[in-house]
């Protein structure tokens, strides 16, 4: 997955580069605060969050954010169980559905402020924060050789798959869920390539880490990760403002015609 992030990324820069060259006349903003909305790629799964970007300067922003993430094991492989009428497909060996929340703040720097209508602009960000695990377990419909009946139950090591012959609904046992709090660090770059001075369309790539105090168990497996370096890519979209006692600067109006 990570060759493809690489070359998306790539690709799409190059392709702004060529295209600049446009004078953009459009009154700019210069104490911009932002909200965005993100909706990422990770190399362990995939989510979506909210940014909300404070203006300290024209080229630094306090950045505020929150995010869900749905969260994979590297071994995750699904397999089909012929035996079964169904044919459901099922991940042979997974224990709990895991997903999380973070939360933190951090700090957002221009390096590259665009001119040109088609240009782009280039920021570099880092924040950190609080994450939360939540590990709701599996249930299967598991043939028992001794009953020669099937029973809902999580999966139990070394059961043989062609005994696994359906899954239950995602609600059953969501009140055995297990909470693992943590903390998390992020940083990387965002290319911000809006037309419109007031609205936001940005490719961003960056590498998080997040630290639990024991491992956080997706398998019934010894390697289970209990530290989470993730390699992400991320649209996000969103609007530009300025706050009410900078509007007259950013407008060039007077203070007393704002409303």
């Amino acid at each position: 997955m990570k060759i493809p992030i690489f070359l998306i990324l790539f690709l799409f820069i190059n392709t702004l580069l060529f295209s600049q060259g446009e004078i953009d006349t459009e009154h700019k903003i210069l104490f911009r605060n932002e909200k965005s909305y993100g909706i990422n790629l990770n190399s362990n799964g995939y989510g979506f969050g909210y940014r909300y970007g404070k203006h300290i300067n024209i080229h630094r922003k306090w950045l505020f954010e929150g995010s869900f993430n749905i969260v994979k094991h590297e071994k995750e492989k699904k397999i089909t169980n012929p035996y079964s009428l169904s044919f459901f497909r099922f991940v042979y060996g997974k224990t709990n559905s895991v997903f999380n929340i973070q939360f933190g703040a951090g700090m957002h720097h221009e390096l590259f402020r665009k001119f040109d209508r088609n240009s782009v602009s280039i920021r570099w960000f880092y924040t950190g924060g609080i994450t939360v695990s939540f590990l709701k377990p599996i249930y299967y419909s598991v043939y028992d050789a001794n009953t020669k009946e099937r029973e809902w139950q999580i999966f139990v090591k070394n059961t043989p798959w062609w005994y696994i012959y359906g899954k239950a609904n995602y609600f059953k046992g969501v009140e055995k869920t297990k909470l693992i709090p943590g903390v998390y660090a992020k940083t990387g770059f965002d290319f911000e390539f809006s037309k419109t001075d007031k609205k936001l369309n940005i490719l961003e790539i960056g590498l998080s880490f997040e630290a639990y105090p024991k491992p956080i168990k997706i398998m019934e497996t010894e390697k289970n990760p209990q530290f989470l370096p993730v390699l992400y890519l991320s649209y996000r979209f969103g609007k530009i403002e300025s706050g009410y006692y900078l509007k007259a600067q950013d407008e060039g109006v007077s203070p007393s015609s704002e409303k």
